[in-house]
């Protein structure tokens, strides 16, 4: 690395000092925030800390890359014409909640990255569960809209029901299976990445991002290699939705299906967001070969636990959030729900899937 791309490094890392995920009570931690987002919580698993969304940028660093991550959460009162009296926001939580007002996404998470070494294998940000689910055939039906749905937008997306009870102990234990979960292509599935050059000041988190259609096109068309990582660059990304409500805990705005709970498929157990890397396997040999996604095959750089106080239980959320129910394990019929039929839920009969 070039003097010019060390002293780069050093402003960073100093810019990363005393940025850190809060550790405060919970009460002061949600000063100047919206009351609702107390009901999401959000887990750096590596450090166990909780970060707390349209806050400060919050450091992140591990053997693949070092940075920052800022999570933006559309809250209630974006959804109001009239600002509401009773709600007292912060600066910052104010100025984000203004951000959403004219867009249709739910959240938005936003990375600020360096890079220590390339990865030499396919990356990947996936979604995942740390036990198996069962569906039923009409839950089930309408997952298989969603991951179609998927799949149209991103081809490169890989997805896992899991491990189910044919696999062998010997097998678990030597990471010979994959976790239920979607996963998408790093480079493809970003919504914006910019690309700040030593020297340049890259852009502020928090505020929009700005990359060019024909990048975007080109990104999500190529998939792996699309970027070409390297140690001196500065790369800031983010990734939104208008699907996912992280405060209600809901599936939203899926083209012929009303809103459900993300609980009626994953059950009571936390989601995960991660960054990974497949070993020993080339981009290009993934592209022919489509391997599955073993968990002995991966090399896991960053790991987001994404809990909500109404609707899940386990996880580190337990252990890390004051006042949080102790449960230290999820029985089988927690782990998902059956069908629709059997439940008194908002997903009976006004809310059966239909495909216009």
């Amino acid at each position: 690395m070039t003097d010019s791309a060390d002293d780069d490094e050093d402003e960073f890392a100093e810019a990363m000092d005393g940025l850190h995920a809060v550790d405060e009570t919970e009460e002061d931690a949600h000063i100047g925030h919206h009351i609702d987002l107390m009901k999401m919580c959000t887990i750096d698993c590596a450090t166990k800390k909780r970060i707390i969304p349209n806050g400060d940028p919050v450091a992140i660093d591990n053997e693949c890359f070092y940075g920052y991550v800022m999570l933006m959460v559309r809250t209630p009162d974006a959804d109001r014409k009239k600002d509401d009296p009773n709600v007292k926001l912060g600066e910052t939580p104010a100025r984000i909640s203004k951000y959403f007002k004219d867009k249709k996404r739910r959240f938005e998470f936003q990375f600020q990255i360096k890079l220590k070494r390339i990865p030499q294998g396919p990356t990947f940000l996936g979604c995942e569960l740390e036990h198996p689910i069962k569906v039923g055939t009409i839950t089930k039906g309408l997952v298989n809209i969603l991951l179609a749905m998927v799949r149209r937008i991103n081809p490169g997306f890989h997805h896992s029901w899991g491990q189910d009870e044919r696999v062998s102990l010997a097998d678990m234990e030597a990471g010979n299976f994959e976790k239920t979960h979607l996963s998408f292509p790093l480079e493809a599935s970003m919504d914006r990445i910019v690309i700040s050059k030593p020297g340049e000041t890259p852009p502020k988190l928090g505020y929009e991002l700005f990359e060019s259609n024909e990048s975007v096109k080109r990104r999500r068309k190529t998939g792996f290699g699309a970027v070409q990582w390297n140690l001196e660059d500065t790369y800031t990304m983010c990734l939104w939705s208008q699907y996912a409500d992280w405060i209600k805990w809901k599936s939203m705005n899926v083209p012929g299906v009303s809103p459900f709970l993300m609980s009626r498929v994953t059950g009571k157990q936390p989601i995960y967001l991660c960054v990974y890397e497949i070993d020993g396997c080339t981009p290009a040999e993934y592209r022919k070969n489509r391997p599955g996604h073993l968990r002995k095959n991966l090399m896991i750089f960053n790991r987001l636990e994404f809990s909500n106080s109404d609707h899940t239980s386990g996880g580190l959320a337990d252990s890390v959030v004051p006042g949080r129910s102790k449960r230290s394990t999820l029985t089988a019929s927690e782990h998902s729900f059956g069908d629709t039929e059997s439940l008194g839920s908002d997903m009976e009969t006004r809310s059966r899937v239909t495909v216009t």
